[in-house]
């Protein structure tokens, strides 16, 4: 997967412009998937304004009621994200899952407002480092439950 991300890198030279670096898909997969499994954000908690049915449920949220969901929880459903704890950036290059199962930043119009700036300084710091290094786990190295392969 590195040599993937490197390759596209490579394509641009040293040309690490912020528009050139939006572009490079795999780049934007690797971060997306990074973010999927190691999410900023802990909780994301907003407030019902109105009752609120959930389907056909049966079940209604008064108005007034805080409702609090966690990013990392919902990025480790196997039912939105097949094979949660490995490591495929693939799976953003042509995503189907719902675009409020990827909540890295929260959602909505309450959504951060630093993320453009967070992604822009990701892209430009993880195309700098790729450029110039290749990475390799020390001897012996495991991560429990992930798979970085």
């Amino acid at each position: 997967k590195q040599q993937i991300l490197r390759e596209e890198l490579n394509a641009l030279d040293t040309d690490f412009t912020y528009e050139n670096l939006n572009q490079c898909q795999y780049l934007n997969a690797v971060i997306d998937e990074t973010l999927r499994l190691a999410p900023p954000l802990g909780t994301i908690q907003r407030e019902c304004v109105r009752d609120y049915k959930l389907g056909n449920t049966g079940i209604t949220i008064p108005a007034g009621t805080f409702v609090e969901f966690q990013p990392y929880v919902i990025h480790r459903d196997p039912d939105l994200f097949p094979d949660p704890d490995q490591f495929k950036p693939e799976r953003f290059l042509k995503p189907t899952h719902h675009p409020y199962a990827y909540l890295p930043f929260g959602c909505g119009p309450r959504q951060c407002i630093g993320m453009r700036f967070a992604l822009n300084e990701m892209r430009m710091c993880i195309a700098k480092i790729v450029h110039r290094f290749e990475f390799t786990p020390a001897p012996g190295f495991e991560v429990s439950g992930h798979n970085f392969d």
